[in-house]
């Protein structure tokens, strides 16, 4: 259901890694919805370290110098186009003067492997857990470059100046007594964004994707909230317009996940300001990007054309890919209008949890999106304030949070084309209403997933849905049932007739709950083995209950236990992750067509 080679094309366009590279690796992954993982937080601190250098570096052919950026494990290797550029981070080493005072990031250390430099950290300057690797960076040179002799004859320089190196791992060095100020200490300095640093690493292609780049420089600034990272980008022609590269940084799969605080264009320069995911540690600063015209004269980068990306849907043989749904809706009489699928629970019933919602959502979302439709998930969930623990890396200048932006649109998966799948938090009911009327227009099939009161610990069905599904744990229909005789003597098993059956299940699985509004159905949470198929009896029972006002448009099958967010659950929960054990891609796609079927059918309330 997946396209690998879309997959592959979406990262190599970002991180400069050749197809079969990102293909494999991609293949190792059980899920897509990170294809670009982000570091540890000791591995992001070195990232940082050493973008802080490339970033500075003047007269690269290339944003930062790298031509590829490739992950390998919890690790990164940097392939540079230039010596100036792996000059600049042997700048960063320490050693100390004949006089005594330290220069360099200390702490930082490298050595010779094979053709190229490993980069790392001592241990005593950063926290070490026990089964997270050690932070390490490869870098390679250009071709037929020997950075090892690049290596001594930095050290040769610095010992004809009378000066000792201090960057050898096999060397022990001790750490400094006392902590050195921040405005000494690159590492101190960086620890308060160092996310951020690695974010930008990790995507050295991204911004020669765009049409005219002349180039682009990357500095830190110090704020009331933390380190801020601006990027100096310019541009030939005037192309200056940030939306697309807005897109890639704000997407979840393949960019950074960030937020758009503010987008201001003029007519020599436009700035953005994007803002970090809330909550998380080391992204304590805002990414500015400052795109202005090239000055007069011979350009730094070649001019190109902008690249179709796939991140963001684009695709060979088009001048400009389509607008993101966030900024336009689909041409007026091209779309007859989605239709609207709310997804609700028993009131007090434990067996099914409000989370459990949203994942089959997603998972009949991502069947139909496989399809080609456009599908959407939107999921209404109370405001509250966050419990947040103090941040370790949070700087002692700091003194103002983080600016917050709404999280907007997010893409869930990479669809092959046409297909779209995305999702939307919203919090109060002016946003559900808006999120609705926007997701009709632009959506072929859209799932609400609505707040859940705490006095009625249900879903209140939203009149402007097409459909309410009600999700229940399937439970076996009863035959019999013993009705006691004697003291002291068994009772006998009086057998039930398929309506006696159906009432009694819905006496038991529904008894006590009565929602305000009709139910078109019920979806039921069946075992993993989906195959056995329901019997005489089981259907007799069924349209029983399509008498009594509930009837069974399908059965979904149930997962495994999964871990809310990006990566987490080993479980792969959509027909567009790769499939490894239950529920199989196959039970899915039978699940969503049966209950398309159902919904769509002559035989229930017309949906748009």
């Amino acid at each position: 259901m997946f396209s690998i080679d879309q997959l592959s094309n979406a990262v190599g366009q970002i991180t400069g890694e050749p197809l079969e590279g990102a293909r494999q690796r991609l293949g190792g992954l059980q899920r897509f919805d990170q294809l670009i993982p982000t570091a540890s937080a000791d591995q992001a601190l070195l990232e940082s370290v050493l973008a802080s250098a490339l970033g500075t570096a003047d007269g690269q052919t290339r944003p930062f110098g790298v031509r590829e950026a490739k992950l390998v494990g919890e690790n990164l290797v940097l392939r540079l186009e230039r010596t100036r550029d792996v000059q600049a981070l042997l700048d960063l080493l320490p050693y100390r003067t004949k006089k005594g005072p330290w220069r360099g990031v200390r702490g930082l250390c490298v050595q010779a492997a094979s053709s190229r430099l490993q980069f790392g950290f001592r241990t005593w300057l950063y926290e070490r857990h026990r089964q997270s690797p050690e932070p390490t960076v490869w870098i390679a040179g250009p071709h037929g470059e020997d950075l090892a002799v690049l290596l001594a004859a930095h050290e040769q320089r610095l010992a004809e100046s009378r000066h000792t190196a201090q960057w050898d791992p096999q060397c022990p060095e001790p750490g400094p007594e006392r902590q050195p100020p921040f405005t000494r200490s690159l590492v101190r300095r960086l620890s308060a964004s160092y996310a951020m640093g690695s974010m930008l690493l990790r995507r050295p292609r991204l911004w020669d994707s765009f049409a005219d780049c002349a180039g682009v420089r990357v500095e830190t600034e110090m704020s009331d909230c933390g380190l801020d990272w601006v990027v100096e980008r310019l541009v030939n022609h005037g192309h200056a317009d940030d939306t697309r590269l807005i897109e890639v940084l704000t997407d979840q799969v393949v960019g950074c996940g960030l937020r758009l605080l503010s987008h201001n264009c003029g007519a020599q320069e436009c700035t953005v300001r994007l803002a970090p995911p809330p909550a998380v540690w080391g992204w304590r600063g805002v990414l500015t990007i400052r795109s202005r015209q090239a000055p007069t004269g011979p350009p730094q980068l070649s001019q190109h054309k902008p690249r179709p990306l796939t991140a963001i849907g684009g695709s060979p043989g088009v001048s400009r890919p389509s607008a993101s749904i966030r900024d336009t809706d689909r041409e007026a009489g091209s779309h007859k209008g989605g239709s609207v699928i709310q997804l609700t629970k028993v009131a007090r019933s434990s067996a099914v949890h409000r989370d459990d919602l949203a994942w089959i959502a997603q998972q009949l979302a991502a069947v139909w999106a496989a399809q080609g439709l456009a599908t959407a998930v939107i999921t209404t969930e109370h405001r509250s304030s966050r419990m947040l623990f103090r941040d370790p890396g949070q700087p002692t200048w700091a003194t103002a949070s983080v600016p917050d932006a709404a999280e907007g649109w997010r893409r869930l998966r990479i669809v092959p084309a046409p297909g779209k799948l995305w999702s939307l938090r919203t919090s109060t009911s002016d946003e559900g209403a808006a999120a609705l009327a926007h997701a009709r227009r632009t959506f072929d099939r859209v799932f609400l997933v609505g707040r859940f009161e705490q006095h009625l610990e249900t879903a209140p069905l939203d009149p402007r849905t097409d459909a309410h599904v009600l999700v229940h744990l399937a439970e076996p229909y009863e035959r019999s049932i013993q009705l006691p005789t004697e003291v002291g003597v068994e009772g006998r098993d009086v057998p039930l007739t398929p309506a006696e059956s159906a009432v009694q299940w819905r006496q038991q699985e529904l008894g006590g709950w009565t929602p305000l509004r009709p139910l078109t159905g019920m979806l039921l949470l069946g075992h993993r083995n989906m195959d056995e198929a329901p019997d005489e009896f089981d259907r007799a029972v069924e349209d029983q209950l399509g008498r009594y006002g509930t009837p069974i448009l399908g059965r979904f099958p149930t997962n495994r236990p999964i871990i809310v967010g990006r990566g987490h659950s080993p479980h792969p929960p959509t027909v567009l992750d790769p499939e490894t054990g239950q529920p199989t891609h196959a039970q899915m796609i039978s699940a969503a067509d049966a209950l398309a079927r159902r919904l769509w059918s002559s035989a229930l309330p017309a949906i748009s």
